[in-house]
């Protein structure tokens, strides 16, 4: 980035110019001023998209990925084996003692919906 951020001393010379050269010359150095910060702002928006742009693409490990992956189908087989057998056995107990056990259908809606999203987030291609 170049040197022209604006400072304290711009300012004061601006206003010393338009102090000088009197009112017919206000719009121009008001737009002169301007025109420099405008140009300071257009650099340090620039800078800060170079910036993100460069971490946005940055490229993806396919070892790591391929770890994230088999995580991920462990995780979700170790849940839906565990899970499916103590549902039942809650889901009779509920029953047992009147209790409506429905709660549990939208338990398992949301985790295969969690769990198909971080599917497809990771899904192979």
């Amino acid at each position: 980035m170049s040197d022209s951020r604006p400072s304290a001393q711009d300012i004061r010379a601006a206003a010393e110019v338009h102090r000088e050269l009197g009112p017919e010359y206000d719009d121009a150095v008001v737009e002169s001023f301007l025109a420099k910060i405008d140009k300071h702002i257009e650099e340090r928006v620039e800078q800060r998209l170079a910036t993100v742009t460069r971490r946005a693409r940055r490229p993806v490990n396919p070892v790591r990925l391929g770890k994230y992956r088999a995580a991920l189908a462990g995780a979700v087989a170790g849940s839906v084996v565990a899970g499916a057998p103590l549902t039942v056995m809650a889901w009779a107990v509920l029953h047992q003692f009147g209790v409506n056990p429905a709660p549990f259908v939208v338990v398992w809606v949301v985790l295969l919906v969690v769990y198909g999203l971080v599917a497809f987030r990771l899904r192979r291609r």
